[in-house]
């Protein structure tokens, strides 16, 4: 199957629910702005200590003194922690339970279900191994407000499309830079592999995702490209990491051969000299996982 052009050139802009398979959920195109890019990036860690004065924009506003702001804080706080209890005590034996506890939380806002979005999918980049673990959470549960735009029409925001343009928002972000920083300490060499391991999780996590079809495969093919095009090690690994979640799914409905084919010259004698013994192994372990027909 070939990816129409026009199609290609928008999913940088727009990740969208796989609404082919996934009947219950309608959505405009995903918008991302700034306040939610710091949002997304600092909340885990916040959440997790239970800082209130991070849950909002601008802390010099947050008034101890305020009655509604500390209810709000007092509210918000006991909401987040019911998340990050039900996060970490689910299982696969103890989902149906945890879900149903899920879907009786007191999500009152579009607030509310962006910081819960956020926690499960940052919860989900730090511990990739539970990637489809999260990823049926993020499937089952459903949950949607009701809000309104800036022309003060009503429409409808669910969780999945929430989770979605994290996922949107942190591979842009950060699966996608190529800066390269110069180590200046221990605690910033540490602060680096952090990030590094949470945008391998996100990858991880948008495979998982895809194969709970609330992702379009096209979308897949985009970050797949996408990361094919960087010249980093690091963006490699991302990639190899993603196809190795998604990859075979994937090529039953989208040709990865010239992705394949770019992997087998990667690893060729040609390019033995260029490329890391690591990252030629993490290579030739995807070949022979997803494309074990075709011979290095």
């Amino acid at each position: 199957m070939v990816v129409n052009d026009r199609l290609q050139n928008n999913l940088l802009n727009n990740f969208q629910i796989n609404e082919d398979e996934t009947e219950d959920v309608s959505l405009d195109n995903l918008s991302i702005n700034e306040s939610q890019t710091n949002i997304i990036k600092h909340s885990w860690q916040y959440t997790v200590q239970l800082n209130p004065i991070t849950f909002y924009e601008n802390n010099s506003d947050v008034q101890p003194n305020n009655e509604h702001q500390v209810w709000k804080e007092t509210h918000y706080l006991s909401l987040y922690k019911n998340v990050l209890s039900i996060l970490n005590k689910i299982t696969w034996t103890t989902f149906d339970q945890l879900v149903d506890e899920f879907q009786k939380l007191p999500i009152e806002n579009v607030e509310c279900l962006e910081n819960i979005a956020n926690i499960v999918a940052l919860k989900a980049f730090d511990e990739s191994s539970f990637g489809s673990l999260y990823a049926s959470l993020c499937r089952v549960l459903d949950i949607t407000i009701s809000c309104q735009n800036g022309n003060h029409l009503t429409y409808q925001k669910s969780f999945k499309k929430c989770v979605i343009t994290i996922c949107q928002n942190y591979f842009q972000k950060q699966c996608l830079d190529d800066t390269e920083t110069l180590l200046m300490s221990i605690e910033h060499e540490h602060n680096q592999r952090r990030l590094k391991m949470q945008a391998i999780g996100c990858v991880r996590f948008i495979g998982e995702l895809f194969k709970q079809s609330l992702i379009s495969p096209y979308i897949v093919h985009y970050c797949i490209k996408s990361l094919q095009s960087k010249t980093k090690e690091r963006s490699l690994e991302y990639l190899c990491n993603l196809l190795k979640v998604a990859g075979k799914e994937l090529n039953e409905k989208i040709s990865l051969e010239d992705i394949f084919e770019h992997l087998i010259y990667l690893v060729s004698d040609e390019m033995r000299s260029k490329i890391s013994p690591r990252i030629r192994f993490m290579v030739k372990d995807v070949i022979d996982v997803v494309m074990p027909s075709r011979k290095i």
